[in-house]
């Protein structure tokens, strides 16, 4: 089995429950969406070549590998570093989802643990590797970031994310509507009320868009009247001057 990685490298994650956690990333190639405010550009496309970085926090160290990259490859990657948490990131890693699955397969039994952080579209995907990963990261995609309505997706998606520890992201940036936030929570509370949801505010530039901070308060206001848990977090790493 085989893939196209982007990336793989030893960091502090930035985001969600895990946040400050160093964790081991595969960036995968790939994804089914185009968001307006996507900060991994480069992971849209699935190159011929990807780059292994051997130090974490050292973005000019790195080795160059060629895709697509088999399992065994990924693995003796993996395991020149310290982390035993995993993440999936991209891009969009579950258009890979059987080379998830056999990965998965293969560390699982040496103490590894999962995070799937995707879009929250392809709910047949994740069925196939959703007993492997320990927690999930889904972020809702609003219309007035993809063009498009995901509603009926993420709800699916969500419904099945839940029988694993997970939460939801939601990136919010000058062209986020209220209602759009509004019917994400609805959508979350009709799964399960308990779900920790993070309001993100977008990187431009390499730095968090505070302006979006009053409305991102008043969501979070709002969201409070509707589920138990919603927080408002900006990008650890980019504060930290990490990838």
């Amino acid at each position: 089995m085989k893939a196209y990685l982007i990336e793989i490298m030893e960091s502090i994650q930035g985001e969600g429950l895990t946040a400050g956690m160093r964790q081991i990333f595969l960036r995968f190639g790939g994804c089914n969406l185009r968001c307006s405010y996507c900060d991994t550009g480069a992971s849209l496309a699935t190159p011929e070549e990807g780059f292994f970085y051997p130090q974490a926090g050292n973005s000019r160290s790195k080795e160059a590998f060629k895709n697509p990259l088999d399992t065994l490859s990924v693995i003796e990657l993996v395991r020149r570093f310290s982390s035993s948490w995993i993440s999936f990131t991209g891009g969009e890693p579950l258009l890979w989802s059987d080379f998830v699955r056999e990965l998965g397969l293969k560390l699982k039994p040496a103490g590894y643990r999962f995070l799937l952080e995707t879009n929250g579209t392809l709910v047949e995907e994740l069925d196939k590797c959703l007993p492997l990963v320990d927690l999930i990261s889904m972020d809702f995609k609003l219309p007035s970031a993809t063009g498009k309505d995901n509603w009926d997706n993420h709800y699916f998606f969500l419904r099945e994310a839940v029988t694993k520890p997970c939460y939801v992201k939601i990136v919010a940036n000058q062209d986020t509507r209220e209602d759009e936030i509004y019917q994400a929570f609805d959508i979350i509370g009709k799964i399960d009320r308990k779900i920790p949801v993070y309001l993100q505010p977008v990187t431009k530039e390499g730095r968090p868009d505070l302006k979006l901070l009053p409305f991102l308060l008043r969501m979070q206001e709002k969201g409070l009247n509707r589920l138990e848990d919603v927080r408002i977090m900006p990008q650890l790493h980019v504060f930290l001057g990490l990838m």
